[in-house]
């Protein structure tokens, strides 16, 4: 039979209602499965003496007084169950859709909090990041490296960011609306925002970095700590659960799979210690395998 639950009232009602309707079932059934002792012959019962038969009558007579206020004992359990039952779900429901209006409220103060860069602020925040990778470059090569000039790897480094988020795009993924360089709370720019449509499944905050010589740590370092600062801001302001992604663009040839193995390690290192970053998911990619990734698998749960 249904457990009573006391955590919650409207739950309360509803299992009540549940237990009643259950024995507005089970007390008919009880009842004509069972003889209580009447199955004796008649000329059997006069061998008794008076008294033992007379108790025998007064047991008849219960019974049948019993027999008679079942059909109407069921009728009222049943419609008292069917009754708080109702009440309870319909309590239940208000609650919800209560509930429900919350959560939709939070998806609206979120909608209004993202707003689409503009192409002038897309470019400035290009020209910022390849101006910030050269120089940590620079900084760790004992030979300094020869770049293409500034305005070539700034557009080179926006085609990288568009071609991944077309692969998010044209993956047209029932679970999530996908963002370009949307601008958080009027503070943050951010590479790529994966929004979920449902509390299944939490939001994605992507930071992209490209390289065409040698990944500097030092920007391994700050790409880490930017996308703690992210997470922790879109939580606090959202409530909502949101999973770090940083996706590593470098130009074939220049990493090894030793020297991989080895910024990977580096990475879980520099990440273990920062809260926000405990579901970071990590991801280097071939620029001429880049049309190819497989973005389903940052989608996962």
């Amino acid at each position: 039979m249904q457990k009573i639950e006391f955590g919650d009232i409207n739950k309360f009602l509803v299992s009540i209602g549940i237990v009643l309707i259950g024995l507005a079932i089970l007390t008919p059934y009880l009842y004509l499965k069972e003889d209580f002792g009447l199955n004796i012959e008649s000329q059997k019962i006069l061998k008794f003496d008076q008294e033992v038969q007379q108790i025998f009558t007064n047991k008849k007579n219960q019974i049948s007084t019993i027999q008679s206020i079942i059909p109407w004992t069921s009728s009222i359990l049943l419609g008292l169950g069917i009754l708080i039952s109702g009440i309870g779900i319909n309590r239940w429901l208000k609650r919800q859709s209560k509930i429900d209006e919350k959560f939709d409220k939070e998806i609206q103060i979120l909608d209004i909090e993202i707003q689409a860069s503009s192409p002038e602020e897309k470019i400035e925040n290009a020209k910022k990041e390849v101006k910030d990778i050269e120089l940590a470059e620079e900084l760790e090569s004992e030979v300094k490296s020869v770049h293409k000039p500034r305005n070539q790897s700034y557009i080179n480094y926006m085609k990288i960011e568009k071609n991944l988020f077309d692969l998010f795009k044209n993956m047209d993924s029932p679970n999530f609306k996908v963002y370009q360089e949307p601008k958080i709370g009027d503070r943050f720019y951010i590479d790529i925002l994966l929004k979920a449509k449902s509390i299944k499944y939490s939001d994605r905050i992507i930071e992209i970095k490209y390289f065409r010589n040698q990944l500097p740590i030092s920007t391994i370092q700050k790409s880490l700590h930017q996308l703690s600062t992210y997470i922790s801001y879109y939580r606090n302001n959202t409530n909502k659960r949101v999973i770090p992604i940083l996706l590593l663009v470098y130009k074939d040839g220049i990493i090894n799979k030793d020297r991989l193995d080895r910024y990977k390690e580096r990475i879980e290192f520099f990440a273990k210690d920062i809260p926000e970053l405990t579901r970071l998911k990590t991801e280097f990619i071939a620029e001429s395998k880049l049309e190819k990734f497989d973005v389903k698998k940052l989608l996962k749960k």
